[in-house]
């Protein structure tokens, strides 16, 4: 029985060695009382690292209770500071780093298995207890080990390249949101003007009509027009705040955070280009990560084939005399020998080599697309503001004068004024087209981020 003895300072130092648990609650309160005055901080904002940040580095709670400044928020700061707060990217860097922590553990020997037995001789004997105890030690041969480590570590990698795909997603997200918003502003100031000029003719018209020039009828027209537009701009206002709340959600921010946005139809400058490499592009390389990971699955299912040796050096006690052992066990692979693993395995290797194959067939094809709907945009932007706007415009400015001599034709000053009104909308929407049409273009590609904002940020009291 003094071997047993040894046993309890094992017991001790391995309950030592074991972690324990302390709850972690939410303070759902003193969150929301954080994300009601969260704002972006300007050196967080510059210099955020969206590779540093998906490693773990960085959650962007930091930046929490901050202040932006007077300035604006242009675009190219929007998308960084999307990348900050947005829940989609911080959940996706928190995910990679669930797969780093499975990863840094990953590849370790087993835990030995102590084993302990008693028995009792039930005859009358001088020593009638029998004791043995074993350890047992799995020795990995096979190397094993190393393969689960170089497997994990591949799924790291993809963790965080979903992360990173997260980011570029939200900044599409971005791009687009921000360029129809910015176009409902544009539109809410056309149909202002429109309202204004309506509202010149609608006095000249009730003059004229007073002094018996023109009919009631003919006046009123130019009021029901008013009236149309009127309700036209109360949309197109709603509008506009509906998308600012979208870009605020967008940004991670709260819905009456005190800062404001810099409408743009113009995307921030990016070197992404046609001929830009395949490792640019980001559904390639999350396919190509896919294919190496399905490798090296079917290399550890291979691999285990030929399970772990499995040594239990013991020692035991019996009549009083101390005897040592050593065991072995190690399972042979004759029925099933991992014939599944191993299938789904290579399946799943041919399916990840085939989704390659398909994904670079679809890029081909998007890109082409979206590069041909960019051009077909500008170019019909280009021939609407060299012909169209200078004619409508003349149009109305002709009518106006006609209307001021007093001779005000009707049909014909309504008929002008609403042509030029549909025309700017209609450049408004070919540039809205073709800039929509350059962020799907430059969403199949990785993000270009400015290396600074461009906004002047300081401290700002609410």
């Amino acid at each position: 029985m003094q071997h047993l003895r040894c046993l309890a300072p094992l017991g001790l130092f391995l309950a030592s060695a074991c972690q324990s648990y302390s709850p972690a609650p939410v303070d759902l309160a003193a969150h929301a009382r954080a994300f009601a005055a969260r704002l972006p901080d300007p050196e967080t904002v510059r210099t955020f690292s969206p590779e540093g940040a998906a490693a773990g580095s960085r959650d962007g709670a930091s930046a929490d209770g901050a202040v932006l400044g007077h300035g604006g928020i242009t675009l190219a700061t929007a998308r960084r500071i999307a990348l900050v707060f947005h829940p989609d990217c911080r959940l996706a860097r928190l995910r990679a780093g669930v797969a780093l922590a499975i990863a840094d553990h990953a590849g370790r020997w087993q835990d030995p298995v102590l084993g302990v037995s008693f028995e009792r001789i039930l005859e009358s004997v001088q020593h009638p207890w029998i004791v043995a105890s074993s350890l047992g030690l799995t020795l990995p041969l096979t190397g094993r080990l190393g393969l689960e480590k170089e497997l994990r570590q591949g799924e790291h990698a993809q963790a965080l390249l979903d992360a990173r795909l997260a980011e570029r997603h939200v900044i599409t997200r971005v791009n687009l949101t921000w360029l129809q918003w910015s176009a409902a502003s544009r539109r809410t100031e056309l149909l202002q003007d429109l309202c204004a000029r309506l509202d010149e003719l609608c006095a000249i018209a009730d003059r004229l009509a007073a002094a018996r020039e023109i009919t009631q009828m003919q006046a009123r027209a130019f009021r029901l027009e008013r009236t149309t537009r009127g309700h036209e701009l109360a949309a197109a206002t709603a509008a506009v705040a509906r998308g600012r709340l979208e870009l605020l959600a967008l940004l991670g921010l709260h819905p009456e955070a005190p800062i404001e946005l810099l409408p743009t139809l113009e995307l921030p400058p990016a070197t992404a280009e046609a001929g830009a490499a395949e490792a640019d592009v980001p559904s390639l390389q999350q396919l190509q990560l896919a294919h190496t990971t399905s490798e090296r699955a079917l290399q550890l299912a291979i691999r285990r084939q030929w399970p772990d040796l499995v040594l239990s050096p013991g020692f035991g006690e019996e009549d009083a005399q101390p005897r040592a052992a050593l065991g072995f066990s190690v399972p042979l692979p004759l029925f099933s020998g991992n014939d599944e693993a191993i299938a789904k395995a290579r399946a799943e290797r041919d399916l990840a080599a085939e989704a390659l194959r398909c994904g670079h067939e679809q890029f081909v094809q998007e890109l082409a697309l979206a590069q041909q709907q960019e051009r077909a945009a500008s170019e019909q932007r280009e021939r609407l503001t060299r012909e169209l706007l200078p004619m409508a415009a003349q149009q109305v400015e002709d009518g106006r004068r006609l209307a001021e001599l007093g001779q005000l034709d009707t049909l014909l000053i309504l008929d002008a004024l609403m042509r030029a009104h549909a025309a700017r909308e209609l450049v408004l929407d070919t540039t809205l087209a073709a800039a929509s049409a350059g962020a799907t273009r430059e969403a199949l590609f990785w993000p270009t981020l400015a290396g600074a904002p461009t906004t002047t940020l300081s401290p700002q009291v609410r």
